[in-house]
Formats: C-alpha cells, sequence, structure tokens
C-alpha cells in the first residue's frame, strides 16, 4: 500500500488537542494555548480515544498523563507537530529579517540586564520586525515554551537543567550578593559568615527560580537548608520588602547597587568567594533560527566567550566556592 492509499482514521483537530495536552498535562493549559473552551479540548481527546479504540490519558486530580497507548502515540505525534510548528514560522517570516517577528523568554532579571538593551538596539535597526516578549519567574516554565516551539529563543542565569534538546551560549554573568534594609543595617558594618545569616528571616523569588537554587546551592555549601519565611512573585517585591524590615535577601547586584548608592538598602560583606552566576541564550536544536532570531542572537547580544578571548592573559584566577559550584550551575556549564 502507498501513501497515496492511505487516509487518516479521524480529524487532525483531534491531534492538535492531543499535542496540547499531552504537552502542558491539563485540559485548562491546552484550551488555553488552542484559544479554545475546555469542552471543547475535551470532546476532541474523547472522539479521538472512541475513533482509535483505545484510552490515551488517565485523569487525575493533578491533570492528564499518558497511558501506555497514549506514549506511543505521543512519540509519533510530538515530532509531526514539531516539524509543523517550524514549516509555519518558516513561511511566515519567508526568509526575511524585515517583516517577521522575534519571540524571546526570560526572567525578570534577565530582562533587565540582557534582553531590554539589546532589543532597544534590534528594534531601532529593525523597525518592522514585531517582536514579543514572555516573562515567567520559573526557568521551567520558560523552557517549556522553548520546547514546544512558542518562542525562538530564551534567556536565563545558571542553574537550570536545559536538557539534550537545548543549545546553550554563555552571553555573561552577574554576581549575587547578600542585602538588607534599615531595620539590618547594623550587619552591613563588618564582614559576616554566611550561616549567620540564617539567623534573621530571608525574603525570596518564588522556589523554583535560578536565584532560589542558586541561593539554596550557597547555604548547602555549609550544610544548611535555604528555607526564606516569605516568597514573592519578583525582585522588585523582595527589594520593598527588604527595604520594609522584613528581612535580607540574596539578589543580583547589578540589580540594588542604584539602591545601596543611594541609602536605601545595604550590601553586606561576607567570607564567600564571588558569588557569580552566568547568563545563557538558550535555543532548541531540532527548530532552525528564524532570520530575525539569528540576528538577535549574533549581533545584539554579547558573546561571553569572545570577551573573554580579548582580556589579558594576566589577569588572577579567582578563588574556588568552598565545595565547588553548586549542583544547578554544573548543569548549565556543561550544555
Amino acid at each position: 500500500m502507498t501513501d497515496r492509499d492511505q487516509t487518516f482514521a479521524t480529524n487532525l483537530e483531534y491531534y492538535k488537542s492531543f499535542y496540547y495536552v499531552a504537552l502542558w498535562g491539563t485540559i485548562t493549559a491546552a484550551a488555553d494555548a488552542l484559544c479554545l473552551t475546555q469542552p471543547t479540548v475535551t470532546n476532541a481527546i474523547q472522539k479521538l480515544e472512541e475513533q482509535l479504540g483505545c484510552t490515551l490519558f488517565l485523569r487525575t486530580r493533578r491533570g492528564m498523563t499518558l497511558t501506555a497507548e497514549g506514549r506511543v502515540l505521543w512519540n509519533r505525534v510530538e515530532p509531526a507537530c514539531r516539524l509543523l510548528l517550524t514549516g509555519e514560522r518558516e513561511l511566515r517570516l519567508m526568509r526575511q529579517l524585515e517583516g517577521g517577528s522575534l519571540s524571546i523568554a526570560s526572567t525578570e532579571m534577565s530582562f533587565r540586564t540582557y534582553v531590554l538593551p539589546a532589543m532597544a538596539r534590534f528594534s531601532r535597526d529593525h523597525p518592522s520586525v514585531k517582536v514579543r516578549f514572555s516573562s515567567a519567574p520559573l526557568t521551567d516554565t520558560i523552557l517549556d515554551l522553548l520546547r514546544s516551539g512558542e518562542i525562538d529563543l530564551a534567556i536565563l542565569h545558571a542553574p537550570f537543567q536545559a536538557g539534550e534538546r537545548f543549545r546553550a551560549r554563555e552571553i555573561g554573568v552577574i554576581e549575587e550578593c547578600f542585602i538588607a534594609g534599615p531595620k539590618y543595617a547594623f550587619l552591613a558594618r563588618e564582614t559576616r559568615e554566611v550561616p549567620e545569616l540564617l539567623r534573621y528571616p530571608f525574603i525570596s523569588v518564588p522556589q523554583g527560580s535560578s536565584t532560589y537554587q542558586y541561593a539554596s546551592g550557597v547555604f548547602q555549601r555549609y550544610g544548611l537548608d535555604y528555607e526564606p519565611d516569605l516568597e514573592v512573585a519578583t525582585s522588585e517585591l523582595v527589594i520593598q520588602s527588604v527595604r520594609s524590615g522584613l528581612g535580607l535577601a540574596m539578589l543580583p547586584w547589578q540589580r540594588v547597587r542604584e539602591e545601596v548608592a543611594r541609602g536605601e538598602l545595604f550590601r553586606i560583606p561576607t567570607h564567600e568567594p564571588p558569588m557569580e552566576r552566568k547568563a545563557y541564550v538558550i535555543t532548541h536544536r531540532d527548530i532552525p533560527l528564524s532570520p530575525a532570531a539569528r540576528a538577535f542572537v549574533e549581533h545584539y547580544l554579547p558573546d561571553a566567550k569572545k570577551e573573554a578571548e580579548s582580556e589579558t592573559a594576566s589577569e588572577p584566577a579567582r578563588r574556588p566556592s568552598p565545595g565547588g559550584r553548586g549542583k544547578g550551575e554544573r548543569h548549565a556549564d556543561s550544555q
């Protein structure tokens, strides 16, 4: 039997619903991604199961989990949908930079440090390119967007675990520091031991963010658990909370240096070696970059390796941290 003799046994729209439910794990998220109602997506899954004669998902309180039959179908549908997404993107841009689009996602800190300056220059040089930016506090959420082909590239700080499907290129480094507000300003008067700081309340962005993971790794080197007393959504809310005297925090120096200069926040010196985190631009290995995305990556983002090669060989090496790097950062550096 040739390909011309075969026909699809079911509606291709049902496979589209299957793809997004399996990708996101819930009917609600799939419906949002497809801009459909939840009953419409539920009905598509039921019709697909009826026509294929098997159960594709297990319904649980936490969401939808693929059955053995569902995993078999997913192994074929997922690469096919990924190819279709790539084809749509290539046709939409028609291999022309001008008039195309660029889709980026990053965390708040990565946006402030790298995306915003580069985006300003890119938009000035290419005003007809439509730029779409998405922000999320959790690195896994951003990597899911890249994995599904919904964005062209992501910009993240270590630590993160990208996986084999992604290509990561270093674009810079930020330095973390401990900060306090006026209530705890006395801690900034002398150099402190890191374990000493856990005697005081701590404020953090959500668990699952790279900032939270990095801070946890710092304290783990001393055999301590990092359990913040208060978690807030953004670094701006962390700063406001610290300024109000609710506790201490670890944040990038680039984010707080203006507040420190104005005397609103205080940097707490510690005996910890420089706490540096690398930043990466991340792309999907199996999805070709659009002309706009390629231009943005190659000409508007810094290249840390090239910059390092231009530095003098006499620059002293930094003393390694006790116990080596955190587990998460090794993941990022191995990409």
